[in-house]
């Protein structure tokens, strides 16, 4: 048994509760201790190394959600040393596992079977899932698929080896099934179920998980395990019981989707194409397959789907169920965020009304825990609660804020499970037509393949039935699709289509506007913001009547505005003050894309510049070219590439505009500490416009632009070793000798 656990922060609670129950399966199964070798974390070494948190007792620390109060009293993560009663545990380490197979393992004989469970975490090769990897405990431990089967081929070729594995990914570990063949086809004596494919994650890394247990394959697993003690019929019953997002698999399935997938190609169409009509074969005697049918109408009964029959009938859910679960993922980081920033302006407002609360709270050291965590977070919202009631606005728009955030993370959560279900239901659809086109297409080879891995796959143990206390807590079914639907539709917020920060405080102050006044950095393509003539570097101040008031406001204001129903917006521009019409619209799928870097050879977009130091220009097109230098006075690199700018600017007689996103307040103390020379002409772009028409990904960023403004080459990045990424120029900081 292995968890390696990879950290004490990402080692959690379940995976070494996941061992214990298996081991007390197994010891209450009659194995005897000393056939047991457990690989846990850090071994026996007694510091901790397994990650616990309690669940947040309070009910409203939501409302502190966003605040810097948030981190400081929420409950805090221990940690223990990972025990096992009664076992001595080994390192889950390459070299410790390595060491089991060299020695114990070298004691196996034909017929011996090795049950090899994995629980922790799973990483996914992305150019070759077949070969994803088991995290192991230390800092870059993993044990790769074709690792792991290079130890197993060191067994006996007689011992039957069955895995048992619960992490990410963890189907791509079906390539075992081939590990100790010696043939291209498996021979049986390795097989496997899987928590998940082999390009999905398991339960434990979707966020609603955490903290929870009993939750995911394992658990299922072990507990069908025990009431029936065959390793079938438990992954039929996890088929229908596991309420999260897993995809159960054996390598029997794997085996037969790829059979198929091959026979698909082979034949020059698609899988669904080749699929469906080797079901309508099977379902015109459907008396074989009864109980495959009655396994498909139970978990559609149990998840509301309706009982599938055809590939065909779950292609359509399957391109729409994940999309819409990755939207509402998105629509929920919206939600939380507008809501944090409305919690933050809440809190603020109640420490500047609450003196002695402030007081109480900056006693604590920053980063820091109060003596009493839980008694401070009791009183602290005992009053900050009817605080908030007190004023019906902030309540109410808090509440909905509320509200859609959790209702767009339940849903998006219920969506990946649905997800889930619909491919298990494509496993099923998928033994049936791989079943019939062996019998009736396929070669002896293939049949005798399949047939021993599903020998391989029957393993049993004598039943040791759970006491009725010790079962797993069954969650209410999901609701009918239509209603997530509803509510999907409903968290759906408006949209308007910008990039934007708080408005410089300069700006404000000179302007005398609200804290929430917003500058405008980007607008997007085709949204409701360029229909409106929303511009880059306009500040948007509010609604006409309803300035913004807290910082961020425009977020919450536009998510929560009704869709399509114009609304004036009043919005400064230089020095004027317009009234612009927005047309909210939803959000959307797919967010547009803004333009990328400018292309050598192409038009330079227009500078609006402020100087800090020297004239900008106004126009790159005047017949000088110039240096654009996009740097930061926290960039120890661009620091570094002044010696050579400065260089090429005296050598060429090319001005270099050295252009900063910083404020003067940034700007005055470094200049003031700067002891070696800068380009003389430094220029300030607050609002962000030229980072994005420039598409700036990283600072430093070159762009060498030619007297008639066109761009000659892009670049970011520097070294001393490469130098200035400039055609024809080159440059030593030795002296120059006269005469060479």
């Amino acid at each position: 048994m292995v968890n390696g656990g990879g950290s004490r922060e990402q080692n959690y609670q379940s995976h070494l509760l996941h061992l214990r129950a298996l081991h007390d399966l197994l010891a209450r199964s009659g194995v005897p201790s000393e056939r047991m070798a457990l690989f846990v974390s850090d071994g026996s070494d007694p510091a901790p190394d397994v990650a616990l948190r309690d669940v947040q007792p309070e009910a409203d620390f939501w409302l502190l959600q966003g605040s810097p109060l948030a981190s400081r009293l929420q409950t805090q993560v221990t940690f223990e040393s990972s025990t096992v009663p009664g076992v001595k545990l080994a390192p889950a380490t390459r070299a410790d596992i390595g060491r089991w197979f060299e020695t114990t393992g070298r004691t196996l004989h034909k017929d011996d079977t090795l049950l090899l469970y994995v629980t922790d975490h799973g990483s996914r090769n992305a150019e070759d899932p077949t070969n994803n990897a088991i995290t192991l405990w230390g800092k870059g431990e993993h044990l790769p698929v074709r690792d792991l089967a290079a130890m197993l081929g060191t067994l006996d070729p007689g011992v039957r080896v069955v895995v048992l594995m619960s992490q990410c990914y963890s189907g791509g570990f079906a390539e075992l099934a081939r590990a100790r063949s010696s043939r291209a086809l498996p021979d049986g004596s390795t097989c496997g179920y899987f928590s998940s494919t082999r390009d999905r994650p398991a339960y434990g890394c979707y966020a609603e998980n955490r903290g929870r247990d009993n939750v995911g394959h394992s658990f299922h697993f072990i507990e069908a395990l025990a009431d029936h003690g065959d390793f079938p019929d438990a992954h039929t019953e996890v088929l229908v019981g596991d309420d999260a997002p897993d995809v159960p698999l054996r390598t029997s399935d794997v085996f037969l989707d790829d059979l198929l997938r091959d026979a698909a190609q082979a034949n020059g169409v698609e899988p669904t194409a080749f699929i469906d009509p080797l079901l309508r074969q099977a379902w015109s005697h459907a008396e074989p397959w009864e109980p495959e049918l009655r396994l498909l109408d139970r978990i559609g009964h149990t998840y509301g789907f309706a009982s599938p029959r055809s590939m065909r009938e779950l292609d359509e859910q399957l391109k729409r169920i994940p999309d819409l679960a990755a939207e509402l993922r998105t629509q929920h980081t919206a939600w939380e965020t507008a809501l944090e920033s409305a919690n933050v302006a809440n809190v603020d407002r109640f420490l500047a009304s609450h003196p002695d609360w402030q007081a109480r709270l900056q006693s604590t050291p920053e980063g820091g825990q109060p003596d009493e965590p839980r008694a401070v977070t009791g009183a602290l919202l005992r009053e900050l609660v009817p605080a908030t009631r007190a004023s019906t606005d902030v309540h109410r728009r808090l509440g909905v804020l509320h509200e859609r955030a959790e209702d767009s993370e339940t849903v998006a959560y219920r969506m990946d499970v649905r997800s889930g279900v619909l491919l298990r239901m494509r496993a099923i659809l998928i033994t049936v037509a791989g079943r019939t086109y062996l019998d009736t297409k396929g070669t002896p080879e293939q049949r005798q393949a399949y047939d021993a891995l599903r020998r391989c796959e029957a393993l049993t143990i004598p039943p040791a039935p759970l006491p009725p206390d010790a079962h797993l807590v069954r969650t209410e079914p999901l609701p009918p699709l239509e209603d997530d639907l509803a509510v999907a539709a409903r968290v759906t917020p408006a949209w308007m289509g910008i990039q934007f920060r708080q408005a410089p405080d300069a700006v404000r102050t000179a302007g005398n506007l609200t804290p929430g006044a917003a500058s405008v950095l980007a607008v997007y393509d085709g949204s409701p913001a360029r229909r409106a003539g929303l511009e880059a570097g306009d500040i948007v101040l509010g609604p006409r009547g309803r300035p913004f008031e807290e910082r961020d406001e425009i977020r919450e204001w536009t998510m929560l505005s009704r869709v399509d129903q114009p609304v004036p917006l009043e919005v400064r521009r230089g020095d004027h003050q317009l009234t612009l019409t927005l047309v909210p619209k939803p959000f959307p799928q797919k967010w547009p894309s803004l333009p990328g870097p400018p292309k050598v050879g192409t038009p330079a977009p227009p500078l609006h510049l402020e100087s800090y130091r020297g004239k900008p220009p106004t126009t790159l097109a005047s017949g000088t070219p110039h240096l654009l230098f996009f740097w930061a006075t926290w960039c120890a690199i661009c620091k570094s590439a002044v010696p050579e700018i400065t260089a090429f600017e005296h050598e060429r007689g090319v001005p270099v505009v050295a252009i900063t996103d910083e404020d003067r307040g940034r700007l005055d103390p470094f200049f003031a500490a700067h002891p070696g020379p800068f380009p003389p002409l430094v220029a300030t772009d607050e609002n962000r416009q030229a980072f994005l028409a420039y598409a700036v990904s990283g600072m430093p960023t070159f762009v060498l632009v030619d007297g008639k403004g066109t761009v000659q080459s892009y670049a970011t990045g520097y070294s001393p070793a490469k130098g200035l990424p400039v055609d024809g120029w080159t440059w030593s900081t030795r002296p120059r000798i006269p005469g060479n």
